[in-house]
Formats: structure tokens, sequence, C-alpha cells
């Protein structure tokens, strides 16, 4: 069967969306952002989570922070029933709505890295209480739902106050693969192969392409397409234009990155531009 292609960016609608989730998943999800703060409290342990450019274990009880634009893949075995909460919230509403309160939850932002928090048990029931509050109300924009959704930011705060970034553990094959991710991020507007990958971490090719996916879920050849993809997101977030970031990501010819674009985000590089301006 053929590898299902991974948007970048999946959009999320504002103000605030909430969901919960428990039971099989129905397809797998691959590296992807959003352009909206996601916090995924899960209660199931996940084996490969991918934030940036680490992949590791993270286990059930855990709350991920995940800023804006920020690459992850959280689940990937449809075989798994996976128990989690899921709150996104755009920033640009949430400005319109504190102004300059929210300036506090600056955390939320794309500047920012993603964040793991491992609350103790009160405080556990404390985030699941609220995070239930927020999903009894039908309408977030209600004056009690906000009430609930800026209970939840300050109790958010005090947690990673209270509890920096948490180191979570990794295995000697996650290693290597942290290690080969580091190495494109740093390197991916080179035209890269698995043969130079290989020869660069003096392992056999099928070897790599084989460790590989079996962390990240995805082939090699399309991650290096969807790193790429996510890196001309960015500068095209900063104003670069489009032919600027076509040469800077090395592609052979204007209409090969047009496609390539169009075909992983669903828009052209101009329309993805375009929703920034003004923005930056």
């Amino acid at each position: 069967m053929p590898e299902k292609e991974h948007f970048t960016m999946y959009p999320v609608a504002p103000p605030i969306d909430i969901a919960y989730r428990k039971g099989l998943v129905p397809y797998p999800v691959g590296p992807h952002s959003h352009n909206a703060a996601e916090l995924y409290f899960t209660l199931t342990d996940l084996p490969d989570v991918l934030l940036n450019d680490k992949v590791f274990a993270v286990p059930a009880g855990t709350l991920l922070i995940i800023p804006t634009f920020c690459n992850h893949q959280l689940y990937h075995e449809t075989g798994i029933a996976y128990e989690r909460y899921i709150l996104t919230i755009h920033l640009g509403w949430l400005e319109q709505t504190l102004c300059e309160g929210a300036a506090r939850f600056s955390f939320l932002g794309q500047t920012h890295h993603p964040q793991l928090v491992r609350p103790t048990e009160l405080q556990q029931k404390e985030l699941l209480r609220i995070f239930r509050e927020l999903l009894s109300h039908s309408d977030h924009t209600t004056p009690e739902s906000m009430v609930s959704l800026f209970q939840f930011l300050v109790c958010l705060q005090e947690l990673t106050k209270d509890f920096p970034t948490t180191t979570l553990p990794s295995s000697p094959s996650q290693d290597k693969v942290n290690t080969i991710l580091a190495y494109l991020r740093e390197h991916i507007r080179e035209n890269l192969t698995i043969s130079d990958l290989a020869s660069r971490f003096y392992l056999n090719p099928d070897y790599l392409a084989r460790l590989f996916k079996s962390h990240m879920h995805v082939s090699l050849g399309h991650y290096l397409t969807l790193q790429k993809i996510s890196v001309a997101e960015e500068l095209l977030r900063k104003g670069q234009s489009v032919a600027q970031v076509q040469e800077a990501l090395n592609y052979s010819s204007y209409a090969y990155f047009f496609k390539t674009f169009q075909k992983i985000t669903g828009i052209s590089p101009s329309q993805y531009r375009n929703q920034f301006q003004g923005k930056h």
C-alpha cells in the first residue's frame, strides 16, 4: 500500500478547540504542526513521541505543551487505544481577549520550545477537572467558559513554573535517530540522500532506513520532504518570497518546489505566505 501523505500543518479554527478521545485511532498521524498552541494530556504511554528534532517515550500522566508551528508526532499505531485530552488555543485570539495580560502565557508561543510536565497525582486530578469543565461548555466564548479557560491557563502557568521541562529517557536506538534528526535539521537546505546519511553515520543504508522508520513511522525520504516544506513554511511566514525560499532550500526549479509544497500542504506557497502578511 502506498504511504499516506501527511500534511505538515493541520489548521485549527479559533478561538479554542477542546476534545477528549479514547479508543483506536482510525489512521496513523505523521509529523505535523498547527497554527495554534496544543496542550496534550496523555493518559496512555506513548512509545515514540516526536517534538521538533527529538524522539522519546512519554509515560501516561504527562502534559505536553506544544507551541504553534512546532513539528510533532504523538501517536501512530492504529491497533492501540489511546486516551487523551487535547486543547488547542489560538494565540491571536488570546492576545485580543487579554491584551497585555496575554504576555504571562507567552510559553505557548512559536518562539518557545515544547515542554513536558509531569504533574503530581493531585495536580493531575485538577487538570482533569478543568479539562472536563471546559468540555461541558458547548460555546467556548461565554463568560463561564472563559473563566474555566483562564483557570486552566493559570494552573498551567503554575505547573510550568514549579516543574521545568522534563527530560525523558530515550533508548539507544532513539538516540541514534535523534542524532540523525539533529543533522537533518542542520543540513536540511542540502540535497541529502540516504547514501549520504549512511556514510556520515557509518551505517548500512538499508539498516538506516529501517531504524529511522521504526521510530519515526514514516520513511526517511518522506520525512526529508516534510522537513523541507516545514522550513519553507517558516521562511514564508517570515516574509521571504516564494522564489527566495525555493532557492534557499535548493529546489531544482520553481515548478518543482511549487508542486511539492502544494502536494504536502494543500495550498500554494504564495497562498500560504499571504496568510501571514502583516503578522510578523
